[in-house]
């Protein structure tokens, strides 16, 4: 694998609104906007946002916050192209979701990577595919929606 094209957390802080412990991503190693398609990781350790004692580790659920996030870069990434600040999205379903181990674990390194597969106007489907070293661990399609203005979703009768 090449160099990271973000390889710190505050390079990919500039592509999505996540802030602080919010942001899980821990840096951006690839992207095509053509293919519509991004990489990125996140170093598991106990200072991890969801990271459980109990556990050593960050459950495997998280996976879908880390595919969410890998959306909004991209998102974040296309928008800085056309010279826009990263839109604001929501995950709208989650469907066909297969888990292969319970729990990312302290020291593993996750990689996420997010395909588009179909866009209607706000709409937005992805698959996404989870990976500790060259195993998938977790997979799932989700549903998005992107907005300008997230308060115009929530004020929606």
């Amino acid at each position: 694998m090449g160099t990271p094209e973000f390889p710190t957390r505050e390079l990919v802080s500039e592509l999505v609104p996540h802030k602080d412990k919010m942001l899980l991503l821990d840096r951006v190693n690839s992207h095509d906007l053509d293919e519509i398609t991004i990489e990125t990781e996140v170093d598991i350790h106990k200072d991890c946002m969801f990271f459980k004692e109990d556990l050593q580790g960050v459950p495997s659920y998280v996976a879908f916050e880390y595919m969410a996030q890998s959306i909004s870069a991209l998102s974040g990434i296309y928008g800085r192209s056309l010279g826009q600040k990263p839109k604001e999205g929501f995950i709208m379903s989650v469907s066909n979701c297969k888990m292969a181990v319970p729990v990312f674990k302290a020291g593993d390194v996750v990689r996420i990577r997010v395909h588009q597969t179909m866009r209607v106007d706000m709409a937005v489907t992805f698959e996404g595919k989870v990976f500790v070293g060259d195993n998938l661990a977790v997979s799932a399609s989700l549903c998005t929606v992107e907005v300008d203005d997230p308060m115009s979703i929530l004020k929606m009768n």
